[in-house]
């Protein structure tokens, strides 16, 4: 008798604490705020923008602002070096993120993005780039995120210039055309 009169009152008192608590807020579960947000990544294009079967490996920041909790625009520059070349390239772009929360994953929000801009090669010539990414954002704290994306890009390649049908290693990389290739990048937002 006395022990169902205990497990009423526990039962009672639960329910009577869940009803009238507020609900669970976590700050883990918002998206980023509006106003400054920047990103430091590093980055993956393979294959790279020297020769065959290279990579450009390095690191990019982008800086600008959340318009929305949704939409972000900024502007960014890095440092890509390619090792099979032992050249690099610096790319200067345009940045946009698009993100979407989901009611059922509170704590990782989707996002795509997408860059445009040029590459400079570090022994001159300049060519384009654009990237189209999908991504994830994984809050860390109320202030610090970690961003996964992958995607394709559209750059150009280099090559040095030829002098009678021999590659001119003292001169400068010019623009060969565009490829197609894959970036990959972790970042850390602020």
């Amino acid at each position: 008798m006395i022990m169902k009169k205990l497990t009423t009152l526990i039962l009672g008192l639960a329910v009577a604490l869940g009803v009238s608590a507020k609900p669970h807020t976590n700050l883990l579960d918002k998206l980023p705020g509006e106003g400054y947000t920047g990103y430091v990544n590093v980055e993956l294009q393979t294959p790279g923008a020297f020769g065959a079967g290279g990579t450009n490996f390095g690191l990019t920041t982008v800086h600008g602002l959340m318009l929305t909790p949704r939409a972000f625009v900024g502007l960014g520059a890095g440092y890509l070096a390619d090792f099979s070349a032992d050249q690099g390239v610096i790319p200067i772009f345009a940045e946009g993120r698009l993100f979407f929360p989901s009611q059922y994953m509170r704590r990782i929000y989707p996002h795509i993005g997408a860059r445009v801009g040029a590459q400079i090669a570090t022994q001159g010539g300049t060519g384009a780039l654009v990237q189209v990414v999908g991504g994830i954002r994984v809050p860390l704290s109320e202030k610090l995120a970690l961003n996964v994306e992958i995607g394709p890009q559209y750059a150009s390649g280099y090559e040095r210039s030829l002098s009678s049908n021999q590659i001119n290693y003292g001169g400068p990389f010019k623009s060969k055309g565009m490829k197609f290739s894959f970036v990959a990048r972790v970042g850390i937002e602020f």
